[in-house]
């Protein structure tokens, strides 16, 4: 871990640096959990057996990494997982052998997670209907440290990338994005795929 001058927090290491997320999100408003995967296009700027990412009230499920290189490539599975104990929401992945340096790497990880109500990350919101029913939303708050909450990430202001998200949910509700759709399927449960956002940060503002 490496750390930071200012304010003397603990940053992420620098051996990756992420391109690119594909995030697909599954959210169910009557239990208040959601399932979830990302994909994280990243560089490999110092030879690693390590990935270290930020998770809070994230319950991982699975993780590997594929990655091609000059001499080569291949997938690697996680041969397990840590969380860091100094509460800085860091996540540990170990795997069996070094991704070379210069490589270009995807990292995928399966979670699940909890539709909070303390408006951070990922959480429900309470509304009533014209009628006085009241219902339940699913709503994101990505603000510095709350994106860690919704999938893993490297939620440092420095590590910029750009994101592709997918959501399935019934088709009777609705899904609002600030990019366009740009692909909806299915019928009793719906895909949406939304744009990408340009150079965002991992906690957009």
């Amino acid at each position: 871990m490496e750390t930071g001058n200012s304010e003397n927090r603990v940053l992420l290491p620098a051996n990756v640096v992420p391109k690119n997320y594909k995030i697909w999100l599954k959210p169910d408003l009557t239990a208040f959990t959601f399932h979830g995967t990302v994909s994280i296009e990243l560089e490999v700027v110092r030879e690693t057996d390590r990935i270290v990412v930020h998770a809070a009230e994230l319950k991982v499920r699975s993780a590997s990494v594929t990655y091609t290189s000059a001499g080569g490539g291949g997938r690697l599975e996680a041969s397990g997982w840590t969380e860091e104990p100094d509460g800085n929401d860091m996540l540990t992945l170990s795997f069996g052998q070094p991704l070379p340096l210069g490589a270009g790497a995807t990292l995928t990880m399966a979670f699940d997670g909890i539709l909070n109500d303390n408006m951070a990350g990922f959480y429900r919101s309470k509304y009533s209907t014209l009628d006085g029913e009241q219902r339940y939303a699913a709503t994101t708050q990505f603000q510095p440290t709350d994106a860690r909450r919704c999938f893993p990430c490297f939620d440092e202001p420095a590590l910029k990338a750009t994101f592709e998200i997918s959501l399935t949910l019934p088709d009777h509700l609705v899904a609002l994005s600030n990019m366009p759709a740009t692909l909806c399927v299915g019928e009793l449960s719906r895909l949406k795929k939304y744009a990408s956002v340009i150079r965002v940060l991992a906690h957009t503002q």
